[in-house]
Protein backbone atom coordinates (compact mmCIF):
# COMPACT_ATOMS: atom_id res chain seq x y z
CA UNK A 1 0.00 0.00 0.00
CA UNK A 2 3.05 2.54 1.17
CA UNK A 3 4.44 1.89 -2.73
CA UNK A 4 0.58 2.39 -4.41
CA UNK A 5 0.71 5.70 -2.72
CA UNK A 6 4.06 6.86 -3.39
CA UNK A 7 3.56 5.32 -7.38
CA UNK A 8 -0.25 7.48 -7.55
CA UNK A 9 1.85 10.57 -5.85
CA UNK A 10 4.58 10.79 -8.83
CA UNK A 11 2.36 9.95 -11.18
CA UNK A 12 -0.30 12.48 -10.35
CA UNK A 13 3.02 14.83 -9.97
CA UNK A 14 4.33 14.30 -13.49
CA UNK A 15 1.09 14.37 -15.20
CA UNK A 16 0.42 17.76 -13.34
CA UNK A 17 3.71 18.88 -14.62
CA UNK A 18 2.80 17.73 -18.06
CA UNK A 19 0.05 19.19 -18.24
CA UNK A 20 1.19 22.78 -16.81
CA UNK A 21 4.33 22.87 -19.37
CA UNK A 22 1.67 22.01 -21.85
CA UNK A 23 -0.27 25.02 -20.67
CA UNK A 24 2.45 27.50 -20.02
CA UNK A 25 4.51 26.95 -23.31
CA UNK A 26 1.67 27.09 -25.97
CA UNK A 27 4.29 26.98 -28.98
CA UNK A 28 6.41 23.99 -27.17
CA UNK A 29 3.26 21.96 -27.32
CA UNK A 30 2.77 22.56 -31.19
CA UNK A 31 6.14 20.76 -31.31
CA UNK A 32 6.32 18.63 -28.64
CA UNK A 33 2.62 17.19 -29.49
CA UNK A 34 2.85 16.88 -33.13
CA UNK A 35 6.62 14.86 -33.45
CA UNK A 36 4.36 12.48 -30.71
CA UNK A 37 1.84 11.75 -34.05
CA UNK A 38 5.00 10.34 -35.68
CA UNK A 39 6.57 8.94 -33.01
CA UNK A 40 4.66 7.27 -30.75
CA UNK A 41 4.51 3.48 -32.08
CA UNK A 42 8.00 3.52 -32.29
CA UNK A 43 8.22 4.92 -28.51
CA UNK A 44 5.42 2.88 -27.07
CA UNK A 45 5.27 -0.81 -26.37
CA UNK A 46 2.53 -2.09 -28.40
CA UNK A 47 2.93 -5.73 -27.43
CA UNK A 48 -0.45 -5.88 -25.24
CA UNK A 49 -2.01 -3.58 -28.37
CA UNK A 50 -4.34 -6.79 -29.83
CA UNK A 51 -7.41 -4.91 -30.97
CA UNK A 52 -7.95 -1.77 -32.81
CA UNK A 53 -9.75 0.02 -29.76
CA UNK A 54 -6.22 0.34 -28.06
CA UNK A 55 -4.75 2.28 -31.02
CA UNK A 56 -8.17 4.19 -31.64
CA UNK A 57 -8.24 5.02 -27.99
CA UNK A 58 -5.04 6.64 -27.60
CA UNK A 59 -4.75 8.30 -30.67
CA UNK A 60 -8.21 9.66 -29.94
CA UNK A 61 -6.14 11.40 -27.55
CA UNK A 62 -2.28 12.37 -29.10
CA UNK A 63 -4.07 13.51 -32.35
CA UNK A 64 -6.95 15.79 -30.72
CA UNK A 65 -3.92 17.69 -28.36
CA UNK A 66 -1.64 18.50 -30.67
CA UNK A 67 -4.97 20.25 -32.39
CA UNK A 68 -5.59 22.20 -29.05
CA UNK A 69 -2.16 23.22 -28.85
CA UNK A 70 -2.27 24.37 -32.31
CA UNK A 71 -5.51 26.12 -31.81
CA UNK A 72 -4.02 27.59 -28.23
CA UNK A 73 -0.48 29.24 -30.25
CA UNK A 74 -1.79 30.43 -33.27
CA UNK A 75 -5.69 31.31 -32.39
CA UNK A 76 -6.25 33.73 -35.25
CA UNK A 77 -4.81 31.92 -37.80
CA UNK A 78 -7.51 30.36 -40.20
CA UNK A 79 -6.35 26.60 -39.80
CA UNK A 80 -6.64 27.16 -35.62
CA UNK A 81 -10.23 28.64 -36.55
CA UNK A 82 -10.95 24.98 -38.46
CA UNK A 83 -9.80 22.83 -35.67
CA UNK A 84 -11.84 24.89 -33.25
CA UNK A 85 -14.61 24.42 -34.80
CA UNK A 86 -13.74 20.32 -34.47
CA UNK A 87 -13.29 20.52 -30.79
CA UNK A 88 -16.58 19.76 -29.76
CA UNK A 89 -17.02 16.91 -32.46
CA UNK A 90 -13.77 15.82 -30.52
CA UNK A 91 -14.90 15.51 -27.72
CA UNK A 92 -18.24 14.22 -28.14
CA UNK A 93 -16.00 10.87 -29.84
CA UNK A 94 -13.57 10.57 -26.73
CA UNK A 95 -17.33 10.36 -24.30
CA UNK A 96 -18.99 8.41 -26.74
CA UNK A 97 -16.24 5.25 -26.54
CA UNK A 98 -16.66 5.62 -23.02
CA UNK A 99 -20.32 5.09 -23.38
CA UNK A 100 -20.37 2.32 -26.06
CA UNK A 101 -17.96 0.40 -23.67
CA UNK A 102 -20.96 0.86 -20.65
CA UNK A 103 -24.24 0.57 -23.17
CA UNK A 104 -22.43 -2.89 -24.18
CA UNK A 105 -21.49 -3.56 -21.03
CA UNK A 106 -22.67 -4.30 -17.34
CA UNK A 107 -23.71 -0.63 -16.54
CA UNK A 108 -25.97 0.23 -19.67
CA UNK A 109 -27.90 2.89 -17.56
CA UNK A 110 -24.04 4.43 -16.68
CA UNK A 111 -23.94 4.26 -20.54
CA UNK A 112 -26.51 6.56 -21.34
CA UNK A 113 -25.89 8.77 -19.08
CA UNK A 114 -22.16 9.21 -20.79
CA UNK A 115 -23.98 9.06 -23.88
CA UNK A 116 -26.18 12.18 -22.82
CA UNK A 117 -23.64 14.75 -21.78
CA UNK A 118 -21.71 13.75 -25.20
CA UNK A 119 -24.91 15.20 -26.83
CA UNK A 120 -25.09 17.79 -24.57
CA UNK A 121 -21.40 19.19 -25.30
CA UNK A 122 -22.11 22.44 -26.77
CA UNK A 123 -21.13 22.46 -29.98
CA UNK A 124 -19.47 25.70 -30.25
CA UNK A 125 -16.46 26.42 -27.84
CA UNK A 126 -15.82 30.07 -26.98
CA UNK A 127 -11.97 31.44 -26.61
CA UNK A 128 -11.05 33.16 -23.50
CA UNK A 129 -8.08 35.49 -24.86
CA UNK A 130 -7.15 36.16 -21.41
CA UNK A 131 -6.30 32.74 -20.24
CA UNK A 132 -5.91 31.12 -23.88
CA UNK A 133 -8.48 28.85 -22.94
CA UNK A 134 -11.02 27.06 -25.76
CA UNK A 135 -13.71 25.82 -24.01
CA UNK A 136 -16.87 26.29 -22.17
CA UNK A 137 -18.32 27.24 -18.71
CA UNK A 138 -20.38 25.09 -17.38
CA UNK A 139 -19.52 23.43 -14.27
CA UNK A 140 -23.35 21.26 -13.83
CA UNK A 141 -22.15 19.34 -17.07
CA UNK A 142 -18.44 18.98 -15.94
CA UNK A 143 -19.49 17.26 -12.54
CA UNK A 144 -22.21 15.25 -14.34
CA UNK A 145 -19.45 13.37 -16.69
CA UNK A 146 -16.59 13.68 -13.59
CA UNK A 147 -18.72 11.21 -11.72
CA UNK A 148 -20.31 9.34 -15.09
CA UNK A 149 -16.73 8.58 -16.09
CA UNK A 150 -15.47 7.93 -12.47
CA UNK A 151 -18.28 5.19 -12.40
CA UNK A 152 -17.14 4.10 -15.93
CA UNK A 153 -13.58 2.98 -15.19
CA UNK A 154 -14.68 1.96 -11.67
CA UNK A 155 -17.01 -0.86 -12.60
CA UNK A 156 -16.29 -1.60 -16.01
CA UNK A 157 -13.95 -4.85 -16.93
CA UNK A 158 -13.02 -3.36 -19.40
CA UNK A 159 -10.06 -0.62 -17.31
CA UNK A 160 -7.67 -3.30 -15.50
CA UNK A 161 -3.99 -1.56 -14.76
CA UNK A 162 -4.99 1.66 -15.95
CA UNK A 163 -8.10 2.30 -13.47
CA UNK A 164 -5.94 4.26 -10.49
CA UNK A 165 -4.44 6.78 -13.28
CA UNK A 166 -7.54 7.25 -15.27
CA UNK A 167 -9.61 8.10 -12.34
CA UNK A 168 -6.72 10.60 -11.10
CA UNK A 169 -6.94 12.58 -14.32
CA UNK A 170 -10.26 12.99 -14.27
CA UNK A 171 -10.08 14.63 -10.64
CA UNK A 172 -6.87 16.08 -11.25
CA UNK A 173 -8.86 17.68 -14.07
CA UNK A 174 -11.40 19.17 -12.13
CA UNK A 175 -9.46 20.18 -9.38
CA UNK A 176 -7.39 22.50 -11.76
CA UNK A 177 -10.75 24.25 -12.94
CA UNK A 178 -11.85 24.59 -9.45
CA UNK A 179 -8.19 25.96 -8.56
CA UNK A 180 -8.86 28.26 -11.47
CA UNK A 181 -12.58 29.07 -10.17
CA UNK A 182 -13.18 29.00 -13.86
CA UNK A 183 -14.80 26.29 -16.01
CA UNK A 184 -13.44 27.26 -19.09
CA UNK A 185 -10.44 25.01 -19.21
CA UNK A 186 -12.16 22.20 -18.23
CA UNK A 187 -11.61 21.32 -22.10
CA UNK A 188 -7.92 22.00 -21.83
CA UNK A 189 -7.13 20.55 -18.44
CA UNK A 190 -8.78 16.86 -19.69
CA UNK A 191 -6.58 16.60 -22.99
CA UNK A 192 -3.32 17.78 -21.45
CA UNK A 193 -3.92 15.65 -18.26
CA UNK A 194 -5.07 12.57 -20.44
CA UNK A 195 -2.29 13.29 -22.57
CA UNK A 196 -0.22 12.48 -19.01
CA UNK A 197 -1.84 9.32 -19.04
CA UNK A 198 -1.42 8.78 -22.36
CA UNK A 199 2.22 8.62 -22.58
CA UNK A 200 2.56 6.74 -19.23
CA UNK A 201 0.78 3.71 -20.16
CA UNK A 202 1.92 3.45 -23.90
CA UNK A 203 5.50 4.64 -22.89
CA UNK A 204 6.21 3.54 -19.64
CA UNK A 205 3.44 0.36 -19.08
CA UNK A 206 4.95 -1.18 -16.00
CA UNK A 207 4.63 2.10 -13.88
CA UNK A 208 0.79 0.44 -13.84
CA UNK A 209 1.28 -2.26 -12.60
CA UNK A 210 2.95 -0.37 -9.28
CA UNK A 211 -0.87 0.89 -9.05
CA UNK A 212 -3.04 -2.16 -9.40
CA UNK A 213 -3.78 -3.94 -6.11
CA UNK A 214 -5.66 -6.72 -5.68
CA UNK A 215 -9.09 -5.31 -4.27
CA UNK A 216 -8.87 -3.14 -8.05
CA UNK A 217 -8.96 -6.44 -9.92
CA UNK A 218 -12.19 -6.51 -12.27
CA UNK A 219 -14.01 -9.65 -10.59
CA UNK A 220 -13.37 -7.37 -7.22
CA UNK A 221 -14.66 -4.02 -8.91
CA UNK A 222 -17.74 -5.85 -10.38
CA UNK A 223 -19.14 -6.67 -7.12
CA UNK A 224 -20.38 -2.73 -6.49
CA UNK A 225 -22.98 -3.86 -9.06
CA UNK A 226 -26.45 -4.46 -7.31
CA UNK A 227 -25.35 -2.92 -4.26
CA UNK A 228 -26.54 0.34 -2.08
CA UNK A 229 -23.52 2.09 -3.05
CA UNK A 230 -23.40 1.50 -6.22
CA UNK A 231 -26.74 1.73 -7.31
CA UNK A 232 -26.82 5.32 -4.83
CA UNK A 233 -24.19 6.72 -7.57
CA UNK A 234 -25.85 5.33 -10.06
CA UNK A 235 -29.09 7.22 -9.32
CA UNK A 236 -26.44 10.72 -8.56
CA UNK A 237 -25.16 10.37 -12.32
CA UNK A 238 -29.08 10.49 -13.55
CA UNK A 239 -29.88 13.40 -11.64
CA UNK A 240 -26.98 15.15 -12.49
CA UNK A 241 -27.74 14.66 -16.30
CA UNK A 242 -31.37 15.43 -15.74
CA UNK A 243 -30.55 18.56 -14.07
CA UNK A 244 -28.14 19.12 -17.17
CA UNK A 245 -30.95 18.31 -19.76
CA UNK A 246 -33.40 20.91 -17.63
CA UNK A 247 -30.65 24.16 -17.88
CA UNK A 248 -30.40 23.40 -21.34
CA UNK A 249 -34.09 23.10 -22.11
CA UNK A 250 -34.58 26.53 -19.76
CA UNK A 251 -31.48 28.31 -21.79
CA UNK A 252 -33.40 26.91 -25.00
CA UNK A 253 -36.27 28.60 -24.12
CA UNK A 254 -34.48 31.73 -23.28
CA UNK A 255 -33.21 32.25 -26.38
CA UNK A 256 -36.05 31.19 -28.49
CA UNK A 257 -38.28 34.04 -25.96
CA UNK A 258 -35.66 37.07 -26.58
CA UNK A 259 -35.95 36.23 -30.51
CA UNK A 260 -39.49 36.54 -30.18
CA UNK A 261 -39.42 40.00 -28.37
CA UNK A 262 -36.90 41.51 -30.95
CA UNK A 263 -39.18 40.24 -33.67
Amino acid sequence: MDRFVLILALFALGTALIAIGLRLLPRAAVWVTGGMIGLFPFLSDTSDWNHWFDWAKRYSVVVPVFLLAVVRHRPEHPVARMFARAMPAVLIINILEGAALDLLGPSPVNGVCLLLVAVLVPLRFTWDEASRQLGFRDPVWQVATLLALTRLYVMNPQFENMVAGAILVLWLTSLACLLERDSQGYVMWRAYTLYGLVLQDSLLPAWSEYVYLEWMHPENRLRLHGTLAGNLWLAVNVGLVALVIARRIRAWRGRSQVRREST
